[in-house]
């Protein structure tokens, strides 16, 4: 599709933003986008839509100049590609109603695999400890973590994915000028710089919650499987994995405690059969066929006789300070101080309640 072309289905986007179903018919009616300034009220009514969607439309669309829009998203670093562009993901062309355009900040690059994690917004210790384990295992499979950038999991897969010098798409369900929640800005720029966020809204698209569900099909459709790290019994997450499922493609899940909310939905993904169980990386890159990638740690030693011990306590698990100064027979005082200190210098990080080495 040509740059004019790009331009006008802009314009669409701008005007339908709110109606997916209404922009297939007008897009497959007219072929072409440009097409569309040459329909007539009578053309309209042959696409079975009501009556106030077409006054809406047509009222809005004579609004907008496409030469102004376009320039308002060459302003803001946005591209727009369509999906006939090499570097569109080429497993969310097969689904159902695929997006017709992308509006992208970074970078997609051509035959990359995708990986989406998703799971609840409000994550224990223990998702978050799996989601950071599991992402630096992957981090040397040549997968691309997707999620949706939302509070929680998706948050922490991005994080991870970054730490661990991954490349990481951000699915928004807004326009990108919209960054949801606003306390990701700059997690979304580091995405962007190491990766990319894209959504199927144009610019000035609110985070409306209908939007959501709409976006969870490009994560699930754009990747070769799902896995979901803790779920409650209802949640978007389980929308997403149905949406995977729907389409074919593989769904993993964590397994959680039998006394947790937040794993009733992954536990219950593994008990009917449409989950792998996932308890490391392999688990997931085995049924692909890939190789895990040997992950090079690098040496951390201390700078006295206290961290060093820490650090060989907390180098094969994760540890809560109690663990570690009855394990050392140090001191509480010079356990807690050094932990401090530790993680100010970047030699370890805390998860919730317990450290680790931070390679």
């Amino acid at each position: 599709m040509g740059i004019e072309e790009k331009k006008i289905l802009n314009i669409l986007n701008l005007s339908l933003a709110d109606n997916l179903s209404a922009l297939y018919k007008i897009i497959d009616f007219c072929t072409l986008p440009s097409k569309v300034f040459t329909l007539s009220k009578q053309d309209f009514s042959k696409l079975n839509l009501k009556s106030s969607t077409i006054d809406n439309f047509l009222n809005k669309i004579s609004k907008y100049n496409p030469d102004k829009e376009w320039k308002n998203l060459e302003n803001t670093g946005v591209q727009m590609i369509t999906i006939d562009e090499k570097n569109y993901p080429p497993l969310l062309k097969e689904i159902y109603q695929p997006p017709i355009s992308l509006y992208i900040k970074g970078k997609l690059l051509e035959n990359e695999t995708y990986l989406s994690v998703v799971g609840t917004r409000i994550p224990s210790d223990y998702g978050k400890l799996v989601v950071e384990t599991l992402i630096s295992e992957l981090a040397n499979s040549n997968l691309t973590i997707v999620s949706g950038m939302a509070k929680g999991i998706d948050s922490l897969a991005h994080k991870a994915a970054l730490e661990n010098s991954a490349r990481t798409i951000a699915v928004l369900g807004s326009g990108l000028d919209m960054i949801y929640p606003r306390e990701n800005k700059t997690l979304a720029k580091s995405i962007e710089n190491q990766g990319a966020l894209i959504s199927e809204f144009p610019l000035g698209t609110k985070p409306k919650r209908e939007n959501f569900p709409q976006r969870n099909r490009i994560i699930a459709g754009m990747s070769i499987g799902t896995l979901v790290v803790e779920a409650k019994e209802k949640s978007g997450s389980l929308i997403t994995a149905g949406l995977a499922l729907n389409e074919g493609r593989e769904i993993f899940a964590v397994p959680g405690s039998i006394f947790s909310k937040t794993s009733e939905g992954t536990n219950n993904l593994i008990k009917d059969g449409s989950a792998h169980v996932v308890t490391c990386a392999a688990d997931i890159l085995s049924v692909f066929d890939l190789a895990v990638g040997e992950k090079i740690k690098k040496e951390i030693k201390g700078e006295n006789e206290e961290e060093n011990l820490i650090l060989r306590s907390i180098s094969e698990e994760v540890k809560t300070p109690e663990e570690i100064i009855k394990e050392t027979n140090l001191e509480t005082s010079i356990v807690i101080s050094n932990l401090i200190l530790m993680e100010v210098k970047g030699k370890i990080k805390k998860i919730g309640s317990k450290y680790k080495i931070n390679n």
